[in-house]
């Protein structure tokens, strides 16, 4: 199952067309697997895929010949401190914070409305 097909990648993504298959099928299922991971949800037929999601697996494919996506991430920076004659610089950053490319970025904003919410269940007992 995959949310666009070899066919559409090569129409939309340039380059894609000029990799063996073997390349081509990888970037698909990295694709697939990058927006599965964001609890999108899966559609038995690649027709009823909406359109954003078919552009969020292009712009991952794009992110990820670029370099931007599936690169590691960043160690978070707690704080860095410069000091020389009069010129000082700090840096600090939240635990747990991530450096999120642009490609990254907007994906994530294309595929939030087909991301499956976690739902919790009150349950009282009587």
């Amino acid at each position: 199952m995959s949310f666009i097909t070899e066919q559409e990648a090569i129409e939309r993504v340039a380059g894609f067309d000029a990799l063996s298959d073997g390349d081509k099928a990888d970037y698909l299922e990295k694709s697939e697997a990058y927006l599965l991971a964001r609890n999108v949800k899966t559609y038995e037929d690649i027709a009823t895929v909406p359109k954003a999601l078919k552009t969020a697996s292009y712009e991952v494919i794009k992110g990820i010949m670029k370099g931007d996506l599936y690169q590691g991430q960043e160690q978070a920076l707690k704080r860095k401190r410069v000091k020389s004659d009069t010129v000082e610089t700090e840096k600090e950053y939240q635990d747990g914070s991530v450096k999120l490319s642009a490609s990254e970025q907007y994906i994530l904003d294309l595929i939030k409305p087909y991301c499956k919410r976690k739902r919790v269940f009150i349950v009282r007992k009587i």
